[in-house]
This record gives structure tokens, sequence and C-alpha cells, in this order.
């Protein structure tokens, strides 16, 4: 995995995390649904972003699409590589998280041990 894809994984373990720590993973989940419907009507040829649309809405409505949602977020094929690319997330983790996060995996990618 190249080092972009890594660090995008690292976050992306971080905001799952959250959300299932949260409980009532709705608001987050409106929230990035209210993100990625906003931009992708803005750049409608950014596929990832109508997908982003698709599987939150999914996500909100039933635990199959919460399921799904979840295996992508965490998983480590090409398509989910390419979903990240187009977080709709950006305002799950604090600064603070964030920073905790990269740095963790700044360390991690040194040491060899990252993805």
């Amino acid at each position: 995995m190249m080092r972009q894809d890594a660090k995008s994984l690292a976050l992306f373990r971080a905001i799952h995390a959250k959300l299932l720590m949260a409980g009532d993973q709705s608001p987050y989940l409106r929230v990035a649904l209210t993100w990625a419907a906003k931009f992708s009507k803005e750049r409608p040829e950014d596929i990832w972003l109508a997908e982003w649309v698709n599987l939150l809405g999914a996500a909100l409505q039933t635990y199959a699409g919460l399921d799904a949602l979840h295996t992508l977020m965490l998983s480590n094929d090409q398509h989910a590589i390419d979903m990240r690319s187009s977080s709709p997330f950006p305002g799950v983790l604090t600064v603070k998280e964030r920073t905790r996060v990269l740095r963790e995996f700044e360390e991690q990618w040194r040491d060899g041990r990252a993805a």
C-alpha cells in the first residue's frame, strides 16, 4: 500500500472507531451525507462523492447499509482506497484527534508497521 493510501486508512480507522463509540452514529452520518451531497452537486465528475451519497443514505436506512459502510471504511481493496480519496467525513475527528492519528501513523510508517 502506498504511503498516502495507508495514511488515509489510518484516519478512516480512527473515524470508524469514533462512530462505533458514539453509539448513535446517525448524526455523524447525516453530516457526512449533507457534505457529500453538496460537493457531489458542485463536482458531478467526482464519481466517488456520488457513491458516498448512496452509501451514506443506505447506512442511515438499514443495518445492511450501515454494515456495507463500515466494511468499505476499513477495506484495503482498490475501490475502498479510491473512495477514501473523496472522504465525506472532514468534521468527525477533532484537530487534536486527527493530529494524534497522523503522529501515530508517521511513527508506524517510519518503523515499517503502518498499513
